[in-house]
């Protein structure tokens, strides 16, 4: 997901002249920006606004999605403003009363949210006109639903993968680890030879710490361990927590993640010590195809899961949506919204957007029969069907996780590598942070 590895966290303040098309001077009168559409609409048109993060594939959707919509629906206008952080303008404006026609979420806990503040049009009667509910892989489901009622729909999925590159192995003799006994005897050979086993950096994005976080529990607890975590029955700072982030910080403090200097280098900084060699693996998301497919150049590299990092854990593939849609429930042209999500996530269109946007849960989609698409693009999906159809894939903490959890989580995690919190102290802490989002109805609602 392009938009991990840079994401603003500024304080952005919202202005008429800052977005195009907000209706800030109509705020006042309680219509918002969502009806500005119905305010501006000539001859019949309906004008539909989003918002969409600088880095969501701008060429894509211009030319591939809004252009030949547009084409094919004249009585409809897309207006789309790019922002470094859409999602934060929205949620202000919604809790305003106003906020863009699609909303557009990094991921499903914010829209879940929105979907509880009934900010959210309920999508079930939209679902059985276009057959939503048959059109993307099933796992995708649960986190755009709240109760019984489809509230958004997946825009893309991510998965962590480790990145390996294959000629090194090969001309060491490594083999692909199997267990985390087995990954960690590999990382001190590769110390001993010079090299950094993990490339990974965090100076520009504290956010990315939170890829390792999400891969430590799905590796040591397993889905269904997790997911009693994720649910409460099981506390944050229970045993089983505590082990998956021990032997996250005991990798770290043997310098085997980017020799104890993820904190100091960027995210950028870390993938060119992957492709120049310095570093024989990368732990990343599924996003990181892009980057490589266009920068590897020669290089022979690889994909492997994340080995279980405890005995009698199956090894998983942890999974989450990195943008969901929704129809704002202030809009004047909630059937125009409709009809142009309704487009977006079809086969046929979404393949056009695989590089730039990232894998999609579209049942038919093809990706095999996409002309130029980088090879390791269809390995990933087949991955994933595969360890779907096994029901071993876990939960990354941008869907899954409760918000304020969340980030404690990747906000503190460099505090307890560089010996400035105990991790008692950090499992404690993540414990009642949890707790404080239960009370405030930010837990994910798994379906029973």
């Amino acid at each position: 997901m392009m938009k991990r590895a840079t994401k603003f966290f500024a304080v952005l303040l919202v202005s008429c002249s800052m977005i195009a098309a907000t209706a800030c001077g109509s705020a006042d009168k309680g219509t918002g920006s969502a009806n500005q559409g119905q305010i501006g609409d000539k001859q019949g048109v309906k004008e539909i606004t989003w918002y969409l993060h600088t880095q969501y594939g701008k060429e894509y959707f211009e030319n591939d999605v809004i252009k030949p919509f547009e084409e094919q629906h004249p009585d409809i206008k897309i207006n789309v403003t790019y922002n470094a952080d859409p999602e934060q303008i929205t949620k202000s404006q919604l809790a305003a009363g106003a906020g863009p026609d699609i909303i557009t979420t990094d991921g499903t806990t914010t829209l879940r949210q929105f979907a509880k503040a009934g900010y959210l049009v309920d999508l079930d009667e939209y679902s059985k006109k276009y057959g939503w509910d048959q059109r993307f892989i099933p796992w995708a489901y649960p986190p755009v639903t709240v109760g019984d009622k489809l509230i958004g729909l997946p825009g893309k999925y991510e998965t962590e993968l480790v990145y390996y590159n294959k000629k090194m192995f090969a001309d060491n003799g490594w083999d692909i680890p199997k267990s985390y006994d087995e990954l960690v005897a590999l990382s001190k050979k590769m110390t001993e030879k010079g090299i950094i086993p993990f490339a990974f950096g965090a100076s520009d994005y504290r956010g990315a710490n939170e890829w390792w976080l999400s891969m430590a529990y799905n590796a040591t607890l397993g889905p269904e361990k997790l997911k009693k975590v994720l649910s409460g029955e099981l506390p944050w700072n229970g045993p089983e927590s505590t082990e998956a982030v021990q032997k996250l910080v005991d990798l770290w403090k043997s310098g085997y993640i980017n020799d104890k200097k993820s904190h100091a280098i960027t995210g950028e900084d870390a993938t060119t010590l992957f492709l120049s060699g310095k570093a024989a693996m990368k732990m990343e998301g599924s996003w990181l195809l892009n980057t490589l497919s266009s920068k590897a150049g020669d290089m022979d590299w690889g994909i492997f899961p994340m080995p279980s990092w405890k005995e009698g854990v199956e090894t998983n593939l942890p999974l989450a949506l990195g943008i969901a849609y929704g129809i704002n429930a202030n809009s004047k042209n909630p059937d125009a919204v409709a009809e142009f999500l309704n487009y977006v996530t079809q086969a046929d269109v979404a393949a056009k957007g695989i590089v730039a946007m990232g894998l999609q849960p579209i049942k038919d989609l093809d990706l095999g029969a996409i002309p130029n698409l980088d090879k390791h693009y269809k390995e990933v999906s087949d991955l994933l069907a595969d360890y779907g159809n096994r029901n071993a894939t876990g939960y990354l903490s941008w869907t899954f996780w409760p918000a304020q959890t969340r980030v404690f989580s990747y906000d503190n995690l460099e505090a307890v590598f560089l010996d400035g919190m105990d991790i008692k102290s950090y499992m404690d802490k993540m414990e009642a942070t949890y707790q404080e989002d239960k009370q405030s109805g930010k837990v994910f609602e798994f379906a029973k």
